[in-house]
């Protein structure tokens, strides 16, 4: 009878004792391609504003204001231009209802280097030539612009009706353009900007009609040479892809072959990505060099946004027509930017780490268009205004509106799918240099609850939240480590842990969780 009485004693004892096990958090980033129960556990339901790293989440960047006083508060930033001068000491220009204006420096911009202008959305190059470095930009609607480094002007073409030109690209050192609406391309001499263009028809290549709606150079060996390849892309998805450097020539200049992707999306559609195109597309943001090799009914092997292309087709769906599609490559950062239009006040940005291509949501950002001086980026913006993003110590938008953070981890069964489990309490821990104040919610078996966590920072006093562990930080040098258990009082067999944040003051990583449960009795 005692040795029963032990027995029973002993499974009470094991029946109370609680586990806990540790989960990295979701660097595999947001995913609406997979069934909420099937999810990989690296994986998130949500991550808005947590960036995937290789080894964590990071909340992004903030933004602050860099040039003010374009146009009026009204009208918006169109279109950010870097003119690549030839000691790298690059500059940017803005372009706002009718004026362009040069932001390369921070504060109050002086007068419009340009003015009379019918629109601000222009497609530009840098083409240098023996008369130096050249910016030109085209919208479709007014004589090209031309600026040297000192001087802007208007370009002096002959050929196509040059004030319709809106594509332009420069391709073995040819200046190729295209009117709106024309399935013809132009291009001009070897090595000048000037003179008379040839047109390149190709209404007889594209079966399905439409225009060219731009036109890329795709590389095959990460450098540029006699291996670059001409690409035209219709409004139809079509894409002709042409070798060969002197297209005068029949010889030098061959068709390889017309391929079938999604309808580009914008004229912002065609981004470089190292040696390869990345194109905004209806079928998700697509690699070219792979997609030519597949047929398009597989195209989202092809997708670099095949995690979250859900999301894109819907976006494409229902803001395609919007103004403010294009991506961008902030190479400091390591993040594949895509600008999502949803209105005139909101934007969002779907952003791909460009070693892991996880994905997240960006929130707060209500960019209008995106541009680069060297590796800083920039944003323009609806009210007239220059925004620099990603800056040093800058943990807040437009210098003070706090940015939010939010993310739900996949759905995990901690290796015992079949075991109901009574969740006790979760450990999120965190990097920071400060101690971040984060709301926490526990959701259970797939069922996503409204938020109701409120944020609060841990306790402060050592070994717990607030203290940083020995070895681990250095003192007023490295981040410090912050943790300490939340109450999670929920019952089920997956869980999932909610994490929000929203701060001026800190950019935490997130690195992982621990989860405290107990095996249902009933189980």
């Amino acid at each position: 009878m005692i040795v029963a009485k032990q027995r029973r004693a002993g499974r009470k004892y094991r029946q109370k004792r609680a586990i806990i096990q540790t989960v990295p958090s979701p660097t595999g980033g947001w995913d609406t391609r997979q069934a909420v129960s099937a999810m990989p556990p690296m994986n998130a339901v949500l991550l808005d504003n947590w960036f995937p790293e290789t080894e964590k989440v990071t909340l992004r960047g903030g933004s602050e204001a860099h040039a003010t006083g374009l146009g009026t508060s009204s009208e918006a930033v169109e279109t950010l231009m870097e003119y690549n001068k030839l000691d790298g000491t690059n500059e940017l220009f803005g372009a706002c209802g009718a004026e362009v204006y040069d932001v390369t420096s921070a504060g109050a911009v002086g007068a419009a280097v340009a003015s009379g202008m019918n629109n601000a959305r222009w497609q530009y190059t840098n083409m240098g030539t023996s008369g130096g470095q050249f910016l030109l930009a085209f919208n479709g609607a007014d004589t090209p612009l031309s600026y040297n480094g000192s001087t802007w002007g208007t370009a002096s073409m002959a050929g196509p009706t040059i004030a319709n030109c809106i594509w332009c690209n420069t391709h073995h050192r040819r200046l190729w353009i295209g009117e709106e609406n024309s399935l013809s391309g132009w291009y001009g001499a070897a090595n000048a900007i000037t003179g008379t263009f040839v047109e390149f028809p190709l209404h007889g290549v594209f079966s399905k009609g439409g225009f060219i709606a731009g036109m890329g150079t795709w590389t095959r060996d990460s450098g540029e040479g006699s291996e670059d390849l001409a690409i035209f892309v219709t409004s139809e998805g079509q894409v002709a892809v042409y070798n060969g450097i002197d297209p005068n020539t029949a010889a030098s200049w061959q068709l390889i072959g017309v391929f079938q992707i999604g309808r580009p999306i914008g004229r912002r559609f065609m981004l470089r990505a190292g040696a390869d195109l990345i194109l905004i597309t209806t079928d998700g943001f697509v690699s070219l060099g792979a997609i030519l090799a597949l047929d398009r009914s597989q195209s989202e092997m092809a997708a670099i946004s095949a995690q979250i292309n859900d999301a894109v087709n819907t976006a494409v769906r229902l803001y395609g027509g919007n103004f403010g599609w294009e991506g961008i490559l902030y190479s400091q950062g390591q993040q594949l930017i895509f600008n999502i239009p949803i209105s005139g006040t909101e934007k969002h940005q779907y952003v791909f780490n460009t070693i892991t291509q996880a994905p997240c949501r960006f929130k707060g950002l209500e960019a209008v268009t995106w541009g680069l001086i060297g590796d800083d980026v920039y944003l323009g913006m609806e009210d007239g205004t220059v925004d620099k993003y990603d800056g040093e110590g800058v943990y807040s938008d437009t210098g003070s509106v706090a940015i939010s953070g939010d993310g739900v981890a996949s759905f995990n069964y901690f290796e015992s799918p079949n075991t109901e489990k009574q969740f006790q309490a979760v450990e999120p821990i965190f990097e920071s240099f400060g101690n971040p104040v984060i709301a926490t919610d526990m959701n259970v078996d797939f069922q996503i609850r409204a938020a109701t966590g409120t944020a609060v920072a841990g306790p402060t006093h050592v070994g717990v939240w607030g203290s940083a562990k020995w070895g681990i930080s250095l003192w007023g040098k490295s981040p410090q480590v912050f943790r300490g258990w939340r109450g999670a009082m929920k019952k089920g067999f997956a869980g999932s842990l909610r994490v929000r944040i929203e701060t001026t003051t800190t950019k935490p990583s997130w690195l992982a969780t621990r989860y405290r449960f107990n095996p249902s009795r009933s189980s």
